[in-house]
């Protein structure tokens, strides 16, 4: 009977083993079919793939990157190296962060492997593998999907010299923790959060020894931490404008609320946290506009689960809870004292953790409710949303994520192919980053008169016109002028919301006054509209 007993148990952990082997494969090959996908880099990604086209190792170690970009050090070298192997295209600048994602997938299996039991084990590894949110940060040319990656490199160190016993176990988990801090700047929050709710823990048990022991490993981190930032992230310290930016768009907590619009913020980013980085609201809204959708977007189930999650490990091991719960509330803190904007990706590498708390709960309705198909019910339903969005979005690539999409690359290449003799190129300043990147990974068969940026040397449309008109006296002598500006983006990196008033409240739109601008000079022949750029080409007047 008893050998019946160790079978069946062998065989459950088995098919719970190959279960839990096909969904990473799965998840690989969603990180796959985007990577491969291959779509054109969008603005943020041109931002900082713009250093890597032109910087060396010591200028990207020295110098402040281009556009005001900011990423770690150990990224800006691993990403710069593919580049070096694999040439100047989107699939060697996505390839790091591509590597980490997959990284990730068998690294967050270790981590349930600890925490969860074999049933829960699937729904949160689910969640990882197929939240919208985690694969995008896989396949773009950010450092999110590195910054998740550090998050999972942390917890597992803790797991695993967390009751080390002797010294040179606690400084390989020092040594090892300190050089996460040079590959992620948010990892900084997961060691200090694991080092203060382990101090605490011991603190309250007068575990004195296991206390002081600890110093050396988080001593170190501290170290490695003060020499990363002296030596190189102080230059790329936070400016008044990003505080400005982030404050503008209220990205960070209100510590303290002082009115009913600040208060809302946290039930606000407590849903929008849901949908992303963690992919569990049920986007259906997009399908009906009704009432009934609207309410079935709100994801009661995930809260409710996070809820009893931090109350079920806050019993069963309040270690746990406290290695868990402290990063979290730093970054709570730190986004309070305006250090730390809170914001769709800005959220991703709390996710594993976000991820542990809600299979938890899962795992104590598990225990509380007998009903098997209730349990089995309650899984499905949390992993449902991430899953149906993944294979909506392999089923239909072009809508991932589209407020992310650009189509620079063909609008540029369109114009390669159709460029004459006679013909010249102008392109609007709030496209020049995009030009600039695009021209050193494309071989384009056309060079291009750079618009100037002179809005804040005018004071009035007409100005800004008089000056506009003297580009355009680059044009002598050809016959057709390609335009090509950006329509997603009518700002730059460092302006402040509606300055130059002139321009954006103006009785005229900018783009709309461009265009009549061009009109004056040309006659227009064709126009096409992409999802982030527009090209249109006019017949010169003589």
């Amino acid at each position: 009977m008893k050998n019946g007993i160790n079978t069946g148990l062998t065989e459950k952990k088995t098919s719970i083993n190959v279960v839990i082997l096909l969904i990473c494969l799965a998840g690989i090959g969603v990180r796959l079919f985007h990577y491969f996908y291959n779509r054109s880099l969008w603005m943020d990604e041109v931002y900082l793939s713009s250093s890597f086209l032109h910087f060396n190792y010591r200028e990207l170690a020295t110098k402040v990157l281009d556009h005001d970009q900011k990423a770690p050090l150990g990224f800006l070298w691993l990403v710069k190296l593919a580049v070096d192997f694999f040439g100047r295209n989107e699939m060697a600048l996505r390839l790091v962060p591509l590597i980490a994602g997959i990284i990730s997938i068998f690294l967050f299996t270790r981590i349930t492997h600890y925490f969860l039991n074999p049933f829960v084990r699937v729904a949160a590894l689910c969640i990882f593998v197929f939240s919208p949110a985690l694969v995008y940060h896989s396949v773009e040319i950010k450092q999110y999907s590195t910054e998740c990656l550090a998050t999972l490199v942390a917890l597992y160190l803790y797991i695993r010299y967390k009751d080390a016993q002797n010294w040179e176990q606690r400084i390989l988990w020092g040594i090892s923790g300190a050089l996460t801090l040079w590959f992620s700047y948010s990892v900084i929050f997961i060691l200090a959060g694991i080092a203060g709710g382990l101090s605490l823990y011991d603190l309250c048990k007068r575990n004195w020894a296991t206390f002081f022991r600890n110093m050396v490993p988080f001593l170190m981190w501290m170290l490695s931490f003060a020499v990363n930032y002296l030596l190189f992230t102080h230059r790329q310290a936070e400016s008044d404008w990003v505080v400005y930016f982030f404050k503008t768009y209220d990205n960070f907590l209100p510590l303290v609320p002082h009115s009913i619009a600040e208060l809302k913020w946290y039930p606000r980013n407590l849903v929008a946290m849901m949908d992303y980085p963690l992919g569990l609201v049920w986007n259906l809204q997009h399908l009906n506009g009704s009432t009934l959708f609207r309410l079935l977007a709100i994801p009661v189930l995930p809260i409710l689960l996070l809820a009893a999650g931090l109350v079920s490990m806050a019993r069963s091991s309040i270690r746990n809870f406290y290695a868990l719960i402290f990063p979290i509330l730093l970054t709570l803190l730190a986004s309070g004292v305006y250090l730390y904007p809170l914001l769709e990706r800005f959220w991703v590498f709390l996710a594993p953790l976000l991820i542990l708390f809600i299979a938890s709960g899962l795992a104590f309705c598990q225990r509380k409710i007998k009903l098997k198909w209730i349990n089995q019910l309650l899984l499905i339903l949390i992993i449902a949303g991430p899953t149906v969005q993944s294979v909506y979005f392999i089923i239909n690539p072009a809508e991932f994520y589209k407020h992310k999409k650009s189509e620079e690359r063909e609008s540029l290449l369109l114009i390669s192919k159709q460029f004459l003799p006679g013909d010249i190129v102008y392109n609007y300043w709030n496209n020049y980053s995009g030009f600039e990147v695009y021209k050193m990974m494309e071989p384009l068969s056309f060079s291009a008169i750079e618009g100037r940026d002179i809005r804040k040397n005018v004071h009035s449309i007409e100005e800004y016109n008089q000056q506009l008109h003297k580009d355009f006296k680059g044009f002598t002598g050809k016959k057709r002028v390609w335009l090509v500006y950006n329509t997603q983006f009518l700002t730059d990196i460092g302006d402040y919301a509606d300055e130059p008033f002139w321009y954006y409240k103006g009785t005229q739109k900018p783009l709309e006054n461009l265009q009549q601008q061009f009109r004056k000079i040309g006659r227009p022949v064709k126009k096409m509209v992409y999802r982030d750029v527009t090209v249109e080409l006019f017949e010169l007047r003589n």
